[in-house]
């Protein structure tokens, strides 16, 4: 099933109680994650934590095309908002897989930069592709406007001409496997029903496999358990001297303590010098500040008016900072405002007069 920003679109195959739904491309924010650096089983986990640090809800699902050399772009959604679709239209089911529709939509790049615009079932899809890489993606409820088209271009580091407005918008139809081989899901859209006959012997493998990591994780316990008993008769049978030295390590370890605690109170940074850091951060000269806060000193609440914000641009220039870390935005858009939230990384060296 397609799940569309006003209602459902039915798909080909399936069977069974279980659900694979394609979370339409208007639903979805768009991220590039960069995991070349970390191994295959972790960049999984890296591509949560890019989406998490650039998702502005708290429940974020996604899919992600990954490339050979361990980037990917990655498209995301909140899941407590398309259950609550689900809900609200009475689609029920068992289990229920959540994947995007860009991965099922279109095809990948021939190898050459190009500009793409596809026809969805709901709105339309822009993607930009730099030698077979998806390095921008954007969705709109219609064809966009020229300024809006413009204003694409240039979020993607394309020269563009003022007057020139978008290209015609081909039909993408959904393709029964994802155009990413490195990001296709588990299964395909048909596949998941079929895996229904063997959830008996998965569920009874894995209580298999449950209770033999507790034996082992119980054997453990007791034998250290076992081990510290002996290490206490040991050092009840130590003789004066090597009391004493244990007697001097204790005092250390406590004296590290109370250095540790007294580095803590080293002053934090101060608004001026944030103030300064948040205007470099700022692209441009079109903003103003209207409001700053700091309700403790390690958060920061930053109102700005800012036409034509880019949330997913400022989140990451922040990120980037090293006094800023946890960012997240609000568009206001009734007034044209955004907030920018972010922590105040502590100072690594002395502070300042």
């Amino acid at each position: 099933m397609l799940l569309g920003t006003e209602s459902n679109h039915a798909l080909e195959g399936g069977g069974g109680d279980a659900l694979v739904c394609l979370v339409a491309r208007g639903l979805c924010l768009f991220v590039r994650v960069d995991a070349s650096k970390a191994p295959d089983k972790e960049r999984r986990n890296l591509a949560a934590l890019a989406v998490r640090r650039a998702a502005p809800f708290p429940d974020p699902e996604f899919g992600v095309a990954w490339e050979a050399d361990g980037q990917g772009a990655a498209w995301y959604w909140s899941r407590s908002r398309v259950q609550g679709l689900l809900a609200e239209r009475g689609v029920h089911a068992r289990r229920t897989e959540f994947v995007p529709e860009a991965l099922y939509a279109g095809a990948t790049g021939t190898g050459d930069d190009g500009i793409e615009l596809l026809e969805l079932h709901d709105g339309v899809e822009a993607r930009v592709w730099r030698n077979a890489r998806l390095v921008a993606d954007r969705w709109w409820p219609a064809a966009p406007s020229a300024a809006e088209w413009q204003a694409f271009l240039r979020s993607a580091g394309l020269p563009g001409e003022a007057s020139a407005g978008a290209p015609q918008a081909l039909p993408a139809a959904l393709a029964r496997q994802p155009w990413s081989r490195r990001g296709r899901p588990r299964m395909a859209l048909s596949g998941l029903s079929g895996l229904e006959r063997h959830l008996p012997r998965a569920a009874l493998g894995l209580g298999l496999v449950v209770v033999l990591v507790a034996s082992v994780q119980l054997g453990s316990i007791l034998r250290s358990r076992i081990d510290i008993w002996r290490a206490q008769q040991a050092a009840e049978a130590l003789d004066e001297p090597l009391k004493r030295i244990l007697a001097a390590r204790e005092s250390s370890d406590r004296d590290m303590a109370s250095i540790a605690q007294v580095l803590a109170l080293h002053n934090g940074r101060s608004s001026v010098v944030l103030l300064a850091e948040a205007a470099r951060l700022l692209p441009g000269r079109d903003w103003q500040i209207r409001q700053w806060n700091q309700p403790t000193p390690e958060r920061i609440e930053v109102t700005l008016a800012m036409p034509d914000a880019d949330p997913q641009k400022l989140v990451a220039t922040w990120e980037e900072s090293p006094m800023f870390a946890d960012v997240t935005t609000d568009l206001l858009t009734r007034s044209g405002e955004v907030v920018i939230r972010a922590s105040v990384l502590p100072a690594t060296g002395p502070a300042a007069p």
